[in-house]
C-alpha cells in the first residue's frame, strides 16, 4: 500500500501475475466483514467496481485504509 494508491498482485499458476493500481481518491468505500469462522473481508468498492481480499488482519488494514483516506 502506497500513500496514493493500492498495488494488488494476484498470483497465477501459469503466465505472468495480475497487477492492478487502485488510487485511494477513486475509493468510494471501505466494508469489512467479519467471519466467525475463518479470515476476515475487505471489500473497496470503486465506482462500480468491487475489489475483496480476504485478510487475516482485517482491523488493521481498514484502520490503515480509513487513516491515508480521511487523515483520521
Amino acid at each position: 500500500m502506497q500513500d496514493d494508491r493500492i498495488i494488488r498482485t494476484r498470483k497465477k499458476l501459469v503466465g505472468k501475475d495480475d497487477v492492478q493500481t487502485i488510487p485511494l481518491k477513486s475509493v468510494s468505500g471501505v466494508h469489512h466483514d467479519r467471519k466467525t469462522l475463518g479470515t476476515d473481508q475487505v471489500r473497496l468498492d470503486v465506482g462500480s467496481i468491487s475489489y475483496e481480499w480476504k485478510v487475516s488482519q482485517a482491523e488493521a488494514m481498514v484502520a490503515e485504509l480509513h487513516q491515508k483516506m480521511y487523515g483520521v
